[in-house]
């Protein structure tokens, strides 16, 4: 008859020197990614999906906001860390980006077409399109021209 054996359900990633070792380097990797490119250049025999596949466990477990991708033609990995956004910074009401265009329109001297309206407002293409909308429905902004030579300007 054979004998009752238990296995973990899901098989550790790391062991636990593995997992400080990595911690270690991600740490370092990550104090220093300001202002450098970070790599991880893999050993003789070393798999990149696995060393992959650890770092992203470690990182994950750590709150760590990363991508790696394998640089072609070498053996190495490119760490990227990703900055995190301020809860309060996170989206920009109604208001104020019908506030942001009419000021863009308002400062302009010319009328203005809607990819600089954008690049100096600092909005979404989709929040644009709601909002225009919008400003034009009260009359705020008179729009010109149509399609690609249209533009708007501020109506006084």
């Amino acid at each position: 008859m054979g004998r009752l054996r238990t296995e973990p359900k899901q098989k550790t990633v790391v062991s636990d020197s593995e997992y400080r070792q990595i911690l270690t380097v991600l740490q370092e990797a990550q104090r220093v990614a300001k202002n450098n490119h970070i790599f991880w250049d893999l050993e003789d025999g070393e798999k990149a999906s696995r060393v992959k596949r650890s770092f992203y466990h470690v990182a994950e477990r750590e709150g760590m906001s990363i991508t790696i991708r394998q640089v072609r033609g070498t053996k190495s990995l490119a760490l990227n860390f990703k900055r995190q956004k301020s809860a309060a910074s996170t989206r920009m009401s109604a208001k104020e980006s019908r506030d942001r265009i009419m000021k863009c329109l308002e400062s302009a001297r010319k009328p203005l077409k809607k990819s600089e309206i954008i690049r100096a407002t600092g909005i979404s293409a989709s929040t644009w399109n709601i909002r225009i909308k919008e400003l034009l429905k009260t009359r705020a902004v008179n729009r010109h021209g149509d399609r690609r030579d249209t533009t708007y300007t501020f109506a006084s």
